[in-house]
């Protein structure tokens, strides 16, 4: 069995001590070592927070016009309006999608910033379509399912999802389509959305939205801090952080020609993968200088 140490025994062990002084240029040596490594970290983590503002910019700059020059020979966002105007009455018509409700129109003391030529301040709804899909979970056992969970925050990317039967998924779901925005209405401000490119289930926390203009353009719009902060004013009416299909499709959006929203996506891509392989570096060097100061204390605390 297991043999016990009394106490006083351990008053009689022998423990090697080095001279005073040793221990005294030992624990200065340390503490040297640690305010460096601890000094690296937090650098590391000004770099986080500077790659996470150089995003948001980007995003900024992007959905006011200052991302990429404008061209002329663009037709306008207006006439790009006009023919969205008329295929959704079209699509009404057939019974495709819902009859909308009127918008209100934009008030001078509501839009934010100028925008510059060619381009519109309009209303979400007038670009976009909430398309609620909801549908027996039984059905699709085999599908994708995307809940909330399933899509990072503010990033805009698909996480790891199982299949409806693997989900447990007993209520009705919103079937969803390949390019349609899934956007998470609940906790708004962590701002979930992503396009999708294949068929599935997203439960009903989520908006599948058909977009009419390029879907690429809206999810950075939606990931932007324009979009952002009119949320974050409709989330502080409400008790229950949640976003309602109204003000959803109230809220204001810039639109530029469709061919500038397509170069504009293009500039946006190119940009976020240096932003991405930044940070890869950055979070390397964390995870060696974290692993270098393990093996500092390792060492310091071998006898």
């Amino acid at each position: 069995g297991s043999k016990r140490i009394h106490p006083k025994d351990f008053l009689e062990l022998k423990i090697p001590l080095p001279p005073k002084e040793e221990q005294n240029s030992f624990i200065e040596h340390f503490k040297k070592l640690q305010e460096k490594h601890s000094q690296t970290l937090e650098e590391l983590q000004t770099q986080s927070e500077l790659i996470k503002k150089l995003r948001s910019s980007i995003l900024s700059d992007a959905v006011s016009g200052k991302l990429v020059p404008q061209d002329p020979n663009d037709e306008s966002a207006e006439v790009l309006l006009e023919k969205i105007k008329a295929e959704k009455e079209k699509l009404t018509k057939e019974g495709k999608i819902k009859k909308q409700k009127p918008l209100p129109p934009i008030n001078e003391d509501e839009i934010p910033y100028e925008l510059p030529d060619g381009w519109v301040w309009c209303r979400f709804g007038k670009v976009a379509t909430i398309s609620s899909n909801l549908v027996n979970p039984y059905s699709y056992e085999d599908y994708p399912h995307i809940a909330p969970n399933n899509i990072e925050k503010h990033r805009g990317k698909l996480l790891d999802f199982n299949t409806v039967k693997d989900d447990c998924v007993k209520s009705s779901n919103h079937l969803f389509y390949s390019n349609q925005i899934l956007y998470s209405k609940v906790r708004p401000l962590l701002n979930k959305v992503i396009i999708v490119d294949f068929i599935g289930l997203c439960s009903a926390d989520i908006y599948p939205i058909d977009s009419f203009i390029y879907n690429k353009y809206l999810k950075f719009l939606m990931l932007s801090d324009l979009f952002l902060e009119q949320v974050s004013s409709v989330e502080n009416r409400v008790k229950m952080p949640k976003i309602n299909q109204g003000e959803l499709n109230n809220l204001l959006l810039s639109i530029p020609p469709l061919e500038e929203q397509k170069r504009i996506v293009k500039k946006v891509e190119k940009l976020m993968v240096t932003c991405d392989a930044l940070e890869l570096e950055v979070q390397n060097s964390k995870k060696e200088t974290e692993k270098l100061m393990q093996s500092v204390l390792k060492e310091a605390f071998k006898a």
